[in-house]
């Protein structure tokens, strides 16, 4: 390829393709129109050729026909489809007939026969691109002016019809955009309202107020299926009074059934007049407007509109703000009945779980307790004052040890039941049932416990108790017959000890040892009636008493022995009512077997008071409760014997029989109240709590109940 620079001056440049598998051709042909400042290129097979006229559009085609045969027809009317102003010269030696009529076919007429004269070819082929680049410049002209023109003329006679037309479209934009805004201001509205709003029923209410003020109808409602379908009654109503609303549901219930209408949005009066047709087929006025709400193929209900239309042309301008509307609508009444569902399931569940007699708890994936139900937080205060408490934290377990939660949540086993302690009890550690289920949560995407527990310690008491009575009960048999056995051989010893102190009289070195083995004697026989008496307790003999005559009565027995030991000896007095029901003679031989331990465990100096006082009933029992509290300010009792203080032979006395406790606890069971004992740094107060009135727990007492008599 060959080119010349035309200069600062050319504005316009020609360019040739040449066709020729003669080198000779092309570069006699070049350097002459190089000098007329042509830009060449040749290339030397069709294929070639119809490649560079893809790329660029050459004014002028050279062929020579001699190396291209009959592809020369071929690639001129390609050339010629393509690039119908190209102007196309063949040159050739001999060319056949045949070629020269298919040429001609095709439009080319400009044939030159070699040799050629060079020089007159150039000329010819400026002379053609010059002409070319003339026509080309001098169409551009025409139709720029052409173009202008009309523009000009279009724009001058539609200036002032194209201003009212911008005016009028300007205020049509105006009024719709106001409409939008409107249709948008309550579409925002009623989505907010149903799925933010608890209270449906206000949401709704504000939601067809919305509906009729922007509709300009009379009213509207949503009515709504229930029963599975076979009922649909009014869930909100704006406008509408009771009883077209009962009378459109029974017309509703009718029509529905034999002919649905689907989705569509359809006419009441069409189920009345048979017509069964649409709102955009319908063709007579109606009144009333069904819009169906569907959801995933389940027909919600209905939105009825009271306001009249005259035909489906008046209808059509509301109808795609009632199609959103009915799409929108049908979501949120869906959801929202299943929002209203899993609430009544939620509340069905709390109440469930705040009913059921053990604690509920669920933690996360931590161990942080996420949820308690009441009676959780009943046993365990903490769980409702505390915002982070930890499983690990509420619970103990020996067999875990401190790490419970991780080992349980890490456990191949989903659930667990063991006997843990609770550390945060109402009164302190507790020892409780513990069934812990592990479950994967999708929210928190790890696994949780949930955990069932129980308090043990009424259940823990109840079996304490009933072994200290199958104790106490296979002590008592033993006690009977050992008392029995002692007995008669002691009788009789005591008979030959008396015979033979009778023989000594006089000698009263003898006498004296005679006189020490019936005190024994009579030792031995104080702790057989002793036996006896734990082994085949009395009956009480329930009648009205008076407390304080009682207390007056012991103070009196006692009262030589603490001032021979230089104990003060107090009685108080505090009761509402004087009188109880008990065994005044059991009630006496308590009180004197505590307030008697409390004198001789005194030092002298020490005090000793007993205080009759009214007792607040357990639980919401309306039943009245007399207590006498033993206080003293001795040294105490020892910590080793004070959980075992009222079982029987537990005594700190050198000649104590360790009965004294256990019978008066016997006795007080028997009355249906209890006794205790509690320590403080300065005080022992050992406490005697009875029913003020007669109780049947005096028949099926604890102690009755174990010795079966």
């Amino acid at each position: 390829m060959s080119a010349h620079d035309s200069g600062p001056h050319k504005t316009h440049q020609a360019e040739i393709l040449i066709l020729s598998v003669d080198p000779n051709l092309h570069e006699s042909l070049s350097s002459i129109l190089e000098k007329q400042e042509i830009q060449s290129e040749i290339v030397a097979t069709v294929p070639s050729a119809l490649e560079r006229f893809a790329k660029v559009q050459y004014p002028f085609l050279l062929i020579d026909a001699d190396g291209c045969g009959r592809e020369t027809t071929r690639l001129v009317s390609t050339v010629r489809a393509s690039h119908p102003d190209c102007s196309v010269v063949v040159v050739a030696s001999d060319p056949p007939v045949e070629l020269l009529l298919s040429l001609i076919r095709v439009g080319i007429y400009d044939f030159l026969i070699k040799p050629v004269d060079l020089k007159q070819l150039a000329s010819t082929i400026r002379f053609v691109c010059q002409k070319r680049m003339i026509s080309e410049v001098k169409s551009e002209i025409i139709d720029r002016f052409r173009s202008s023109t009309a523009l000009l003329d279009r724009n001058q006679a539609d200036l002032r019809q194209e201003a009212f037309k911008i005016n009028a479209e300007l205020k049509s934009l105006d009024t719709a955009l106001k409409r939008y805004v409107s249709q948008l201001t309550i579409l925002y509205q009623m989505g907010r309202d149903i799925s933010d709003n608890e209270n449906w029923s206000d949401a709704l209410d504000r939601f067809l107020m919305a509906l009729v003020n922007y509709m300009h109808a009379e009213g509207a409602a949503l009515l709504l299926f229930s029963n599975e379908g076979k009922r649909i009654g009014p869930r909100a109503s704006f406008q509408v009074d009771e009883i077209s609303l009962k009378r459109s549901c029974e017309d509703i219930l009718k029509g529905w059934k034999k002919h649905p209408r689907g989705s569509e949005i359809h006419t009441l009066e069409g189920y009345s007049d048979g017509r069964f047709d649409t709102c955009l087929e319908r063709t007579v006025p109606w009144r009333i407007t069904l819009i169906p709400l569907k959801h995933r193929n389940r027909s919600l209900g209905f939105v009825l509109m009271d306001k009249n239309y005259n035909s489906n042309q008046t209808f059509k301008i509301d109808y795609n703000f009632l199609n959103t509307i009915q799409t929108i609508f049908a979501g949120e009444v869906a959801n929202a009945s299943y929002i209203s569902q899993l609430r009544q399931l939620s509340r069905f569940n709390e109440k469930v779980l705040d009913n059921i007699n053990s604690g509920v708890i669920t933690t996360d994936t931590k161990g942080r307790v996420r949820f308690s139900n009441k009676h959780a937080r009943g046993l365990c205060p903490r769980l409702e004052t505390s915002a982070r408490i930890y499983f690990g934290e509420l619970f103990k377990s020996r067999t875990y040890g401190d790490e419970f939660f991780e080992k349980i949540i890490h456990s191949e086993k989903d659930i667990h039941i063991l006997e843990v302690e609770c550390t945060q009890g109402a009164r302190g550690l507790f020892p409780a049932r513990l069934s812990t289920t592990k479950m994967h949560d999708d929210n928190l995407n790890g696994n949780v416990i949930v955990a069932i527990f129980e308090d043990l310690t009424e259940q823990k008491r109840l079996e304490a108790e009933i072994r200290k009575n199958d104790r106490l009960r296979a002590l008592g048999q033993l006690s009977a017959g050992v008392a029995h056995e002692i007995r008669n051989p002691l009788t009789g010893i005591a008979t030959s000890v008396e015979v033979l102190g009778s023989k000594l009289k006089g000698e009263q070195e003898k006498v004296k040892y005679i006189l020490a083995v019936l005190d024994e004697i009579n030792r031995l026989d104080a702790i057989i009636r002793n036996l006896l008496n734990f082994a085949r307790p009395a009956k009480p003999r329930i009648a009205p008493c008076s407390l304080p005559e009682i207390a007056n009565r012991v103070i009196g027995l006692l009262a030589d022995q603490a001032e021979t030991k230089g104990v003060e000896l107090l009685l108080k007095e505090n009761l509402a009512d004087e009188t109880c029901s008990a065994d005044a003679d059991q009630i006496t031989q308590v009180l004197i077997n505590i307030v008697l331990n409390a004198i001789q465990a005194c030092r002298e100096g020490d005090r000793v008071e007993v205080v009759l006082r009214d007792e607040a009933a357990p639980g919401e029992g309306r039943e009245r409760f007399a207590r006498v509290d033993v206080i003293d300010t001795g040294p105490g009792v020892p910590e080793s014997i004070r959980n075992s203080l009222f079982e029987p032979f537990v005594t700190t006395k050198s000649k104590g029989t360790g009965l004294g406790l256990a019978i008066s606890q016997q006795i007080i069971e028997d009355h249906g109240g209890k006794i205790v004992c509690d320590f403080t740094p300065r005080n022992t107060i050992f406490s005697v709590i009875l029913p003020a009135e007669k109780q049947e727990s005096t028949i099926n007492s604890p102690s009755n109940r174990a010795k079966g008599s």
